[in-house]
């Protein structure tokens, strides 16, 4: 069966572009013929020209901010040209995607790909603080022709005001089966009449032993607590430098703004590969990171996730953490009575819990193509 996903993949993300490949790689190994759409409309690309200043930002009003402003991202662009390579290097590798790459969602709608079915998802697609969650194209009102599937979408955001949920319900009406990654997306669709499904998402499709075998090789020459932080957060670097002192630990750090007040190492210039590779090798993992998070369990390490600041993002981390018992281990600030209070994490029970809920999922997806 030809079959061709949607989602953002091309943001230089590590979960954006790690999710994108386990749904593509997984329906390749069942035997079908799968292809990314290539949709990368202004919205998703400008913010990597260093010429582009949000109009809505304080920064855009005087000449003289706006020529700083540029000057400062472009020196940061090219401190960051390495990582950049490295996940153009991992797309072109590991991504098969159309042959064309459509800029705006009228060339999209106008002149659509063809295929036996489409599917949407995952990672927040349908997040509405986001563009992508106001652009219909994630919703694949593009399509003629094929079944219309959403794998693991979410909406990640939860107050939708009541046009929202009409333009939803609506879009959703002509869709031949929904899985969405969080349960309050089930009972928010059921809420509407939507009739939908939890499912893990597509990272989970692959076994942790197979995302071994593509990841970069990695000499480790000490154990360490891995740091991957949004968005600088105090509570985390807190919390790493008590574990890493009561355990004898190093701290390495992914893309950290800041390390060098907290990080023994830190690996700005990591792609995808490394990403798994450095989770993969660690001894314990801080985040505020959905995926992080995924593949961390996935490897069964233990894990201390931090609620986001910035957006209504965390009912990811909650619904995620929730499935496999593990909601003890998310935290709001630090507080040295959680280094004094660590359990052990039973991953065999954990593991017994992803081979369930895979296997469910895998079910759902293929039953409905």
């Amino acid at each position: 069966m030809q079959i061709k996903t949607l989602t953002t993949f091309d943001v230089y993300n590590y979960g954006a572009s790690l999710q994108a490949y386990a749904l593509m790689h997984f329906l390749k190994e069942c035997g079908h013929e799968v292809e990314i759409i290539d949709y990368q409309p202004d919205y998703l690309t400008r913010k990597y020209d260093y010429m582009w200043v949000n109009p809505e930002s304080s920064l855009s009003k005087w000449m003289i901010t706006r020529i700083l402003y540029r000057g400062l991202k472009y020196i940061q662009r090219q401190t960051s040209l390495k990582r950049k390579k490295a996940f153009d290097n991992f797309h072109s590798k590991y991504l098969i995607r159309t042959p064309h790459r459509y800029k705006t969602s009228h060339e999209l709608y106008t002149k659509p790909p063809e295929a036996d079915c489409f599917i949407v998802g995952s990672d927040q697609v349908w997040n509405v603080l986001y563009e992508t969650g106001r652009d219909d194209s994630f919703f694949l009102n593009f399509v003629r022709s094929g079944k219309k599937i959403a794998y693991a979408a979410s909406f990640s955001y939860v107050n939708l005001s009541h046009a929202q949920l009409d333009r939803i319900k609506l879009l959703l009406s002509t869709f031949s089966a929904i899985g969405v990654r969080e349960y309050h997306g089930v009972k928010l669709l059921d809420n509407i009449q939507i009739t939908s499904n939890w499912t893990l998402d597509p990272v989970f499709l692959i076994p942790a032993k197979e995302w071994g075998k593509i990841a970069s090789k990695f000499n480790k020459s000490e154990s360490y607590v891995l740091i991957y932080d949004f968005e600088n957060n105090k509570n985390i670097k807190l919390f790493a430098k008590e574990y890493a002192k009561k355990y004898n630990l190093k701290i390495y750090s992914i893309n950290d703004t800041y390390p060098l007040r907290y990080a023994d190492r830190n690996f700005n210039n990591a792609g995808p590969l490394e990403f798994i590779s450095l989770i993969m090798h660690c001894d314990a993992f801080i985040s505020n990171s959905f995926h992080g998070t995924a593949f961390s369990i996935m490897f069964n390490k233990p894990v201390f996730v931090f609620n986001r600041n910035r957006h209504n993002v965390n009912s990811r981390m909650e619904s995620l953490l929730k499935l496999y018992g593990l909601s003890s281990f998310l935290y709001t600030e630090y507080s040295p009575n959680i280094i004094n209070n660590i359990s052990i994490i039973d991953y065999s029970a954990i593991n017994k819990i992803i081979e369930i809920e895979r296997k469910k999922s895998i079910k759902f997806l293929l039953s409905n193509i």
